[in-house]
């Protein structure tokens, strides 16, 4: 069984993706769950954030 975090891991972006992203990404719903959302893994969603100019979102510290 695939789990969806990693559904997409690896693949190009479609546009569609990418505007999702950057919808969630500036409603300020967390990178994890982005990921979850997308199918990709929290690193890969950072990474095109970053690539994209997005500003940063901060892990909170536990």
């Amino acid at each position: 069984m695939i789990d969806n975090v990693t559904l997409n891991a690896g693949a190009p972006w479609s546009v569609t993706a990418v505007e999702k992203l950057r919808q969630l990404w500036l409603e300020n719903v967390a990178p994890e769950l982005v990921g979850q959302a997308l199918g990709r893994p929290e690193a890969e969603v950072r990474a095109k954030a970053a690539e994209l100019g997005l500003p940063q979102h901060v892990k909170p510290h536990n």
